[in-house]
């Protein structure tokens, strides 16, 4: 379903601060707030209010420009070692900023994250509370409550993992809530997600159940693969928990396995091409149209790939891959060529053109090929894309599973994971137009290279991590991996010592101690691990009476 095109904004910010009497007056027609999810179409419109969140917080936000830019991938990509910022040094100083743990509590991407968070909590919950008493049928209903309680669990898990605990709300604020609400621990967080994504899985079909008119939507598949990843974060980060383990992961991701609804597409080359879209392995996806409002997109569509595009051609220049992270994968693997692209790799070739380059422009001699648009297939510079934002992909669910078994004891069983899609990656092609002058997709010459691993213990598990992050490299989980396996000092030290920019300068950072940095702003997880949050906005710690995080 390409759902931002019917979206109503039906949850209303004065709902957040409630009414008072003078305020209610007499309604003018027969719809009000009770009655509205009445009817099966404003219930439908309702709750895509609340995929709008989810999508929005992709980009400025459902007003127009009234915040600033927000993605993942400025934690996921940005904050690790696969992505440096891009653009000019002193362009968006603010995600630099997150990046080197130095963030200030006016940091816009982190300030527009909490607003979308709560506003979405709050479409959620009101939609919710009306679809419980609702008269619609049965079946649409549960499915409709499913969905909400999956992008509640969406949001608050994004908010969780960068400000720790947060308040939470499973009711629309009253004006007696204001200043009195206590902000919850990280283990109370996180089991708040863990209820909703259980509701959600009852409530859901799987993705096999939805018509075409429904692509996009969020499936029983969906939400056992979030609740998957939330059970890992947990493992890793989590100080109370006691409760959750290995084999909670393994029961999901199994499920899912054995459900029978998704499978790898045979060619890793086409996933993020437009041909790929809500394909056999798509798990998540937010559904774009092209927007119609310059720079902005406004209910539709997502600057997302322009943000991240070539400065001399159509984009802004931002998330560039690292040099480390080129050389993280083996000689012969595909997948480099649909990860990166740029003037230090295949003479700068994409889609079928030599493309011009200005390292000025960029922190690393590349950008991200997973965001790329072909020539043809962009929107006008004023619009934003339709290109859908694959969000959650079977491939994880394998690698998150092999994980699991590997901490379970069953070896044999984490190698067959992480070995089918190594046999995937070496039958793949060269991302489309990777020859100037075609957009076929390249044979490779190389089906004997990325072996299968035999590798035991320890180095099964490093085989692993190797896997996840050359499969899902720049597609916003690195920073939250390295967090959870408490392997994120490691890499803040690699960065500050060995990172190389656009034309060959080592040692960026060489004055900044990004590991005292983060460590500063930092709660402790199980066994030490260094969990690092950004700061919570300062309006917020002030009006609300919220404790700030760590330092800020």
């Amino acid at each position: 379903m390409k759902r931002m095109k019917n979206i109503v904004p039906f949850l209303l910010g004065f709902l957040i601060m409630g009414c008072s009497d003078f305020l209610e007056v007499d309604p003018i027609n027969t719809q009000s707030e009770e009655n509205f999810f009445d009817e099966p179409e404003n219930a439908i419109l309702a709750v895509n209010g609340c995929y709008d969140i989810v999508g929005m917080t992709e980009g400025p936000g459902p007003d127009g420009n009234w915040m600033t830019h927000n993605y993942e991938f400025f934690w996921g990509d940005i904050c690790s070692d696969d992505a440096e910022k891009g653009s000019q040094p002193s362009d968006f100083q603010d995600i630099t900023d997150l990046a080197t743990w130095d963030a200030k509590p006016e940091n816009g991407p982190a300030n527009a994250l909490w607003i979308k968070i709560y506003d979405g909590m709050s479409r959620c919950n009101t939609a919710l509370t009306q679809l419980k008493s609702s008269p619609l049928e049965d079946e649409l209903r549960q499915r409709l409550m499913g969905e909400v309680y999956f992008l509640r669990g969406y949001l608050t898990f994004y908010g969780a993992r960068v400000f720790g605990g947060i308040p939470v709300f499973t009711e629309n604020v009253t004006p007696s809530d204001f200043g009195a609400v206590e902000r919850a621990t990280l283990h109370e967080t996180f089991l708040q997600i863990e209820s909703d994504f259980e509701a959600a899985i009852g409530f859901l079909p799987y993705k096999g159940e939805y018509g075409a008119e429904n692509m996009g939507r969020a499936t029983k598949g969906a939400a056992r693969h979030y609740l998957a990843r939330l059970y890992m974060y947990m493992i890793g980060t989590d100080a109370e928990n006691s409760e959750i383990g290995w084999q909670d992961v393994y029961d999901q991701t199994n499920a899912i396995i054995q459900s029978g609804e998704y499978e790898l597409v045979a060619n890793y080359a086409t996933i993020f091409e437009p041909e790929g879209e809500n394909n056999a392995e798509s798990i998540f996806e937010l559904q774009m149209l092209e927007g119609s409002v310059e720079n902005a997109p406004e209910k539709t569509g997502s600057n997302f790939s322009q943000f991240q595009a070539n400065r001399l051609d159509w984009g802004w220049g931002f998330n560039n891959p690292t040099v480390d992270l080129f050389e993280a994968f083996e000689d012969g693997d595909p997948r480099l060529s649909c990860t990166v692209y740029g003037p230090s790799y295949n003479e700068g070739i994409m889609g079928g053109q030599k493309w011009d380059y200005d390292l000025s422009e960029q922190m690393t001699p590349y950008l991200n090929r997973k965001a790329a648009l072909m020539p043809g297939e962009r929107p006008s510079i004023s619009k934003s894309s339709s290109t859908n934002i694959r969000k959650a992909r079977y491939a994880e669910t394998m690698l998150n599973h092999a994980e699991a078994s590997y901490h379970l004891g069953n070896e044999a069983e984490a190698r067959n994971m992480v070995n089918m899609i190594r046999e995937r990656a070496r039958n793949s092609t060269y991302a489309r137009g990777f020859t100037e002058g075609s957009l076929d997709y390249i044979l490779t010459g190389f089906a004997d290279n990325l072996p299968d691993v035999e590798a035991s213990g320890d180095q099964l598990l490093q085989a692993i991590y190797h896997e996840r992050r050359v499969e899902l490299a720049m597609e916003g989980l690195r920073f939250w991996d390295l967090v959870r396996t408490n392997r994120y000092l490691d890499v803040l030290e690699k960065i500050r010592t060995t990172f190389m920019d656009a034309e060959g300068n080592n040692l960026r950072y060489e004055n900044i101690n990004l590991e005292a940095n983060a460590q500063s702003h930092s709660i402790t997880g199980p066994n030490g691990t260094v969990v690092p949050l950004a700061p919570i906005p300062l309006r917020e710690v002030a009006d609300w009476g919220i404790d700030q995080n760590p330092n800020y």
